[in-house]
C-alpha cells in the first residue's frame, strides 16, 4: 500500500501546476484535463475485484478494467455517496449539496415531478461549461424534471394516456417537448439519458430532451433518430415482463395505466445503447478538434435491478458468464469502462484525462446466496445506515500526454471523502471558487488526488439513509454523522417533512434537526458495526452530538445555508481559503507569491515555499 506520508517538494510542484497562481476571480489553470465520471448504480465495494484486499472480501465478481485503473492511480477505502439511495445521491454529486437541499428530503424519484435541483443551484456542468468545457451527460438521471400535456401545460395526471389511447377529459403527455426541466439546463451542452435508468417508467430515450425514434443495431453499432411524431404507448403486462423485469422486480403495471414507453425499449439493451451515446460525443468532441477540454458525466444503468444480461455486449459474451444474472451485470459495468477507455485511447484522449469510477450507493443482495459478499466487510446494503449503505467504490486515474501520473499510481487513500467532494475539487481544479451559497457540503479533496494525504480535508462526514428492508426500522429516514479520523459515529434519526410540505413550503422545510440517536459505533474497532454502544452515550453526550450535527445542517443566524463545510473563498480574491489557511492561517495576509518565490521572509533557513509545504502537514509546528 503506497500512503504518502511527507508531502516532498515534487509532488507539491506537481500540486503547483495544477492550480492558479494569480489572483484574479477568473484566472484558469494553465493546465485543464479533460474529465470523464463514471457512475455506477448500486455497487458496492464488494463488487470490485480491486478491492477484495481492501475491505472487500469474498467478492466473486471479476473486473480487471475497473482495476487496471486503480492499478494505474488511486483506489479510495473509506469513499461515501451522500445517501444510500440513488436520487439523492445523484443531486448531491452535481451540487454538493446534502440531500435535502434540494426540493424534497429525499431525492426526486418521479419523472414527471419537479426538478430536484432548485434554481440557482450550480452543477458540476455548472463549473466545466463556465470553464469553457464541452460537457455531455449520458445515462439515468432521477433528479425529476416534469411532462407538457398536448397544449404544453404541465402534465399532472397520475395516470398516463397517449395520443392513441385518450379517454374523455385527459389530454395526453406530449413527449416531444420533452422535460419542463432537463439535464441541458443545468450545464450540460449534450445528453442522451432515460430518466430513471431501466428501473421505472417511463422507458423512453431522450437525446437534448428530445425523443429518440427508430432505434437500431445496424452495421455494427447503435444507431437512432429524434422522434417526429409521439408515438410512446401504455404496456400491456406481456410486454412488462417479457421486456422490462425478467421476473425479478415486482411489475410497476397494477391495471392504472402506470408504465409507459417507445416500443423500441428492452432493457437488455440500455447499457449497450447509453455506452454507443457516449462513444459518439468522444468522436464528436475530438472531430471538432477546438482545442477545448471536455467533461462527460456517465451514469450506468447498471448494475440495478432488473438484472436481464444481453448475451453479448460489444461483441463480448455477458449472459451466464458469472454465476447470476446480477453478475453479469457487474461483468457488463465493466465492460462498459473498456469500451468508453478504448475510446479515449483510440482519439489520443485519455492521457490528459481526470477518470473517476465510483458509485451512487451500496451493492445489492441478488447474489447473496451464491456466496458473493456486495459490501466486503461491511454491513448492511444499499438503503441501510451502516457502512454497506453507503461505502463505495472511489477510484481516481489522472494521467498527462507525456505520460507523468498525476495521480500516484497504485496508491491508497483512506481518508474519509464523499462525493459530495467531487463539486469542490473540480471548482478547485478549475480556479474558480464558488460563493457562500454553492456546494454547502463540499470540501476539494484535490490535494488527495495528487498524494498529499498529511492535511485532513474533511472533518466530519454526513449521509442521509432510509432502511429499504425488513425490521423495526423500515422505511426510516435517518441521518449518520462521523469524526472522519475518530471512527465515532452516530445513527441519528429525524422527522422527515412530507412530500406535500416540501412543495408547498419550500427547500427550508427540509433541514429539520434531528430528533434521537438511535445507534452509536467505534468504527476504529468495531468496523463491521456489529456493537452498538449507544448504552454509554449519557444524556449529555447524546445532547453534544446532536448539537454538532444539526448546527451543520439546520440554518441559524447569519448562516442561511446551514452548510457543513467551509467556505471556499471567504474574502473573494479567487484563492481557495484552504490553502491560504495553510499557508499562512491569516485569509489577509496570503499572497500566491508563496507558490513561486524562493524567499526566506522569516530567514529561519526555509524558503518561503518549504515553509508551505510544512504547514500542510498538521503534525509540524508552525
Amino acid at each position: 500500500m503506497m500512503v504518502a506520508r511527507n508531502f516532498i517538494k515534487s509532488t507539491a510542484l506537481t500540486l503547483l501546476s495544477c492550480m492558479a497562481v494569480g489572483v484574479s476571480a477568473n484566472a484558469q489553470v494553465p493546465f485543464k484535463p479533460n474529465v470523464v465520471v463514471f457512475y455506477a448504480d448500486d455497487v458496492g465495494i464488494g463488487d470490485i475485484s480491486a478491492y477484495r484486499g481492501l475491505g472487500g472480501a469474498n467478492t466473486l465478481s471479476s473486473t480487471p478494467n475497473i482495476d487496471a485503473l486503480a492499478n494505474d492511480g488511486m483506489i479510495f477505502t473509506d469513499a461515501h455517496s451522500a445517501a444510500s439511495l440513488c436520487a439523492p445521491s445523484r443531486y448531491s454529486l452535481l451540487t454538493g449539496n446534502l440531500p435535502p437541499r434540494g426540493r424534497l428530503f429525499r431525492g426526486q424519484f418521479s419523472a414527471g415531478g419537479e426538478f430536484q435541483i432548485l434554481p440557482g443551484q450550480k452543477t458540476t456542468g455548472n463549473l466545466f461549461q463556465d470553464a469553457g468545457y464541452n460537457t455531455g451527460f449520458i445515462g439515468k438521471v432521477h433528479l425529476g424534471g416534469g411532462y407538457s400535456d398536448s397544449t404544453g401545460a404541465p402534465y399532472v395526471a397520475t395516470n398516463f394516456a397517449t395520443n392513441s389511447q385518450r379517454r374523455p377529459g385527459l389530454l395526453f403527455v406530449d413527449w416531444m417537448r420533452g422535460f419542463r426541466t432537463s439535464v441541458n439546463d443545468i450545464g450540460f451542452n449534450y445528453s442522451f439519458i432515460s430518466h430513471d435508468g431501466i428501473q421505472s417508467s417511463p422507458y423512453i430515450y431522450f437525446q437534448n430532451n428530445r425523443p429518440i425514434d427508430r432505434l437500431r443495431f445496424e452495421g455494427g453499432r447503435w444507431r437512432w433518430g429524434l422522434a417526429t411524431r409521439n408515438r410512446a404507448v401504455v404496456f400491456d403486462q406481456d410486454f412488462i415482463d417479457n421486456r422490462l423485469l425478467g421476473g425479478e422486480i415486482e411489475s410497476p403495471d397494477r391495471g392504472n395505466n402506470s408504465t409507459v414507453g417507445w416500443p423500441y425499449w428492452d432493457s437488455s439493451k440500455t447499457g449497450q445503447v447509453y455506452t454507443q451515446a457516449a462513444l459518439g460525443f468522444i468522436r464528436r468532441h475530438a472531430r471538432a478538434d477546438s482545442g477545448a477540454p471536455f467533461y462527460m458525466h456517465f451514469a450506468s444503468q447498471a448494475v440495478h435491478s432488473p438484472h436481464t444480461p444481453d448475451e453479448r455486449f460489444f461483441g463480448r459474451r455477458v449472459a451466464g458468464v458469472e454465476r447470476t444474472p446480477h453478475l453479469d451485470m457487474v461483468r457488463e459495468m465493466d465492460l462498459q469502462v473498456k469500451v468508453i477507455i478504448d475510446e479515449l485511447k483510440a482519439q489520443n484522449l485519455f492521457d490528459d484525462t481526470v477518470f473517476i469510477f465510483t458509485s451512487d450507493n451500496g451493492g445489492l443482495r441478488f447474489s447473496a446466496g451464491a456466496g458473493h459478499e456486495t459490501s466486503g466487510i461491511y454491513n448492511g446494503t444499499k438503503g441501510s445506515a451502516l457502512e454497506g449503505g453507503h461505502r463505495i467504490p472511489f477510484i481516481v486515474r489522472w494521467t498527462r500526454r507525456n505520460g507523468n501520473f498525476v495521480t500516484p499510481r497504485g496508491s491508497v487513500c483512506e481518508e474519509a471523502v464523499s462525493q459530495m467532494d467531487l463539486f469542490a475539487t473540480f471548482a478547485d481544479l478549475l480556479s474558480t471558487p464558488q460563493n457562500r451559497e454553492q456546494g454547502l457540503d463540499s470540501t476539494s479533496i484535490l490535494p488527495y488526488f495528487l498524494g498529499d494525504f498529511n492535511t485532513l480535508l474533511r472533518r466530519t462526514l454526513i449521509t442521509l439513509a432510509s432502511e429499504l428492508f425488513s425490521g423495526p426500522n423500515a422505511g426510516q429516514p435517518s441521518y449518520t454523522f462521523r469524526f472522519a479520523r475518530s471512527g465515532v459515529k452516530i445513527i441519528a434519526s429525524v422527522d422527515e417533512p412530507s412530500s406535500e410540505e416540501s412543495i408547498a413550503q419550500g427547500a427550508a422545510v427540509n433541514l429539520v434537526a434531528p430528533d434521537g440517536i438511535r445507534a452509536f459505533y467505534n468504527l476504529s474497532s468495531d468496523v463491521e458495526e456489529s456493537n452498538d454502544r449507544l448504552s454509554e452515550l449519557d444524556a449529555e453526550r447524546r445532547a453534544r452530538f446532536l448539537t454538532a450535527l444539526t448546527r451543520r445542517i439546520v440554518p441559524r443566524g447569519l448562516n442561511t445555508s446551514g452548510r457543513s463545510t467551509l467556505q471556499q473563498d471567504a474574502d473573494g480574491d479567487g484563492l481557495f481559503d484552504y490553502w491560504e489557511r495553510i499557508a499562512s492561517g491569516d485569509l489577509s495576509t496570503f499572497g500566491p507569491s508563496v507558490f513561486t518565490s524562493n524567499n526566506d521572509t522569516d530567514g529561519d533557513g526555509l524558503s518561503d515555499f518549504e515553509e508551505y509545504v510544512r504547514r500542510s502537514n498538521p503534525s509540524v509546528a508552525d
